[in-house]
């Protein structure tokens, strides 16, 4: 008996597959929430705007925070942190590095090593225009997850029915 008779699935296949089981998994625990469509995508794009900035650590804890001001779902916004995962972080600091850098002008061209003493140094030179970057892009991304979880939930809900 073979084992491994499928071997037409490659890794890219696997991935795919699994990155829309993974995001089916957390749309249908987002709608099965017991909250209004508003405060659900409230808290949603609020757990999403806060991905993007290079608080690793602390995504959760200010996800929290913006949804209780702005009055959304404290769970939506929690599941909305997983748009920040370890294979989105690296694109999402080099994207909102590069934004800050148009705003920061930050015209150095340095080599960053990896010391204690060059984090040191030119740690600033890098957080802050991934802060600047992280301020002007989070305003979109909250309207855009907004806007597209509420869609969704009010599609799914129209299916359901």
């Amino acid at each position: 008996m073979n084992l491994f008779k499928n071997k037409s699935k490659t890794f890219k296949n696997l991935f795919s597959i699994n990155l829309k089981r993974a995001s089916l998994f957390y749309f249908l625990k987002l709608v099965r929430v017991k909250d209004s469509r508003d405060k659900l995508a409230v808290g949603f794009a609020c757990g999403s705007m806060v991905s993007f900035t290079p608080f690793i650590g602390f995504h959760f804890f200010l996800a929290v925070i913006f949804a209780y001001i702005l009055r959304g779902n404290i769970v939506a916004s929690l599941i909305g942190t997983f748009i920040g995962n370890p294979f989105t972080f690296p694109f999402i600091w080099i994207f909102i590095y590069k934004v800050g850098n148009i705003f920061f002008k930050n015209d150095q061209n340095f080599s960053f090593e990896l010391t204690f003493q060059s984090l040191f140094q030119q740690g600033y030179d890098i957080l802050i225009p991934m802060l600047i970057g992280s301020l002007i892009v989070s305003i979109p991304i909250w309207l855009i997850s907004y806007y597209t979880v509420k869609f969704m939930m009010l599609s799914f809900k129209k299916r359901k029915v």
